[in-house]
């Protein structure tokens, strides 16, 4: 545990990127966790891993993936998979052993749907928001402290999906999938991923909207990240286009100290470390201002997502009653 958080104290707050009212900041690591694994869009194309309903008649909040290949499979929280009877989101980072199969908990985010499309899930590079993964991850945590396992509030995800639709102005489509919600809004969110490119020695994001903390990202391993690194940008354009305003011209403020005052708090969380799903063990991270969760194998920190605390179950992004606040300084 005590490699993983110095993994905090080596992270380098880089280059700054903006466009519109959302601010990123790459952040950078001499060194990556000595760890070889693919992800999950990697595995689907070359056809390593299956993912199916666990049974014919399928059961909500999990799903059996098998692995046919000889390496090992990093599935990410939030990354969404499409198909079978209803599209699901992941509920934790998972690492799938090489030629295995696994029960995976997830979260449906189709809630109008229960009926086969294909046997197989697929993928179509979406993560869900940043905003609704913190939301989900949540109820995660509680039900992990109360012995329930790695499930979700279905009921919390269904509703914040909803909310969704309403703060973007969506028009509700039959089964309220959070696809079709990013479908209604591909073109808007295409607009801003010209700005946002990965650099070397990159491993994370710290990204703010409306220059609030919006989350940060983690996965440390170079190729990896860059891979993903669209999907995990996109997740939190869907929330800054909620607050766009295309008429006014941003003032990005200077935010490098806040970015670094971030990274010391996460440092100094606190961590809950249990068993994993599969490989490694599952982080819980908390403190005062931020919450988050991750995966380490063989003392090596994989992933993590960090998020505002908030305050309780009303947080939401636009709210500001539970953000980080402090002097800024201009360092920009």
């Amino acid at each position: 545990m005590a490699h993983v958080m110095d993994f905090f104290k080596e992270i380098k707050v880089g280059a700054k990127q903006n466009h519109g009212n959302m601010t990123l900041y790459c952040l950078l690591s001499a060194d990556q966790a000595p760890v070889d694994f693919i992800i999950l869009d990697a595995a689907l194309a070359s056809d390593a891993l299956s993912i199916t309903e666990v049974t014919e008649g399928g059961s909500v909040p999990e799903l059996k993936v098998v692995n046919k290949s000889d390496q090992k499979i990093l599935l990410v929280d939030g990354e969404e998979l499409v198909g079978a009877k209803q599209n699901r989101v992941l509920n934790a980072t998972i690492l799938i052993a090489p030629k295995s199969e696994t029960n995976i908990p997830v979260s449906c985010v189709e809630q109008g749907r229960w009926s086969y499309r294909s046997k197989h899930f697929g993928s179509q590079s979406r993560s869900m928001s940043a905003n609704l993964r913190n939301r989900k991850s949540q109820t995660v945590t509680m039900n992990l402290r109360e012995g329930r396992e790695f499930r979700s509030d279905q009921g919390v995800v269904w509703g914040e999906i909803e909310k969704k639709y309403d703060r973007m102005s969506a028009r509700p489509s039959p089964t309220m999938a959070m696809a079709d919600l990013y479908e209604s809004h591909k073109d808007a969110a295409a607009s801003y991923l010209p700005a946002f490119r990965p650099v070397f020695y990159q491993v994370g994001i710290m990204v703010f909207i409306d220059g609030e903390l919006a989350g940060i990202e983690i996965l440390n391993k170079f190729l990896s990240f860059r891979e993903i690194h669209s999907k995990l940008v996109t997740s939190y354009v869907m929330d800054a286009l909620e607050t766009a305003d295309p008429d006014n011209k941003p003032k990005h403020r200077a935010l490098r100290s806040k970015a670094r005052k971030l990274i010391q708090l996460a440092h100094l969380a606190k961590i809950e470390e249990r068993k994993s799903v599969a490989l490694g063990n599952d982080l819980r991270l908390e403190s005062e201002r931020l919450v988050g969760s991750g995966l380490e194998f063989e003392d090596n920190l994989i992933q993590m997502s960090i998020f505002g605390s908030g305050n309780g179950n009303d947080y939401q992004i636009r709210d500001r009653s539970g953000r980080l606040k402090w002097t800024e300084q201009a360092e920009d």
